[in-house]
């Protein structure tokens, strides 16, 4: 079936740019694969000017790579783009926790521990989508906690690649029950207001993140 994006002119560009970075981040259109202008033209109902927009923000967030004469292509992340995107994430993410832990409350720290429980469960149901939507709840909430506007605006910028790079990864049995046991540790050390220890805890588990998705490229 054909998918037309019917949507009024003013929200056009946004919805295509939308539509191809989440087939991009959730690996539908895989690392290296070409995108094909006119079949997605039809795929999706538009005009050339509305994917050209769309093209040209996703090579911005470098997500595709327009070769000229080529054609242009999902992105294939290079270890070397995994260790910078991770670098500034893990100075971000250790300078948000500090701030977060000053003032976060404990209700909001058992909705953080009642959220891991679920998606754990939901793990041993063999369901990987919870895992992925609490982890990005807990980073995103513990970011917007910060207090700091231009942290949040950097750490935006840098989600796209964050999650792409999260899908993309290898997924054994092992690395989501230490992601959710990391958290818990994190979360607890929130609750008793012991900011270094979150600091550290937090700076432990970006690093064994980064490890994780480094690993898969050697």
């Amino acid at each position: 079936m054909v998918e037309k994006l019917l949507f009024d002119n003013l929200n056009l560009n946004e919805r295509v740019y939308v539509h191809l970075r989440e087939k991009i981040i959730n690996n539908i259109l895989k690392p290296g694969s070409k995108i094909e202008y006119e079949q997605l033209m039809v795929e999706l109902g538009i005009s050339r000017t509305p994917l050209r927009d769309a093209l040209n923000r996703l090579q911005h967030d470098k997500l595709i790579e327009i070769k000229p004469r080529s054609g242009t292509y999902v992105g294939i992340p290079t270890p070397k783009d995994i260790q910078e995107v991770y670098d500034v994430r893990k100075s971000l993410e250790s300078l948000a926790i500090a701030n977060a832990t000053k003032t976060i409350t404990k209700e909001e720290c058992q909705a953080f521990l009642d959220e891991a429980d679920i998606a754990e469960l939901e793990l041993k149901k063999g369901n990987l989508e919870p895992f992925f939507l609490s982890d990005r709840v807990f980073h995103q909430k513990v970011i917007c906690r910060s207090d700091n506007s231009r942290l949040i605006a950097i750490m935006k910028s840098l989600e796209v690649q964050v999650r792409w790079f999260g899908i993309i990864m290898t997924i054994n049995h092992e690395r989501p029950y230490r992601a959710i046991s990391m958290h818990r540790e994190i979360i607890k050390a929130m609750y008793d207001r012991r900011v270094n220890d979150a600091k550290s805890l937090m700076e432990q588990h970006i690093d064994e993140v980064r490890e994780d998705i480094l690993s898969d490229f050697l």
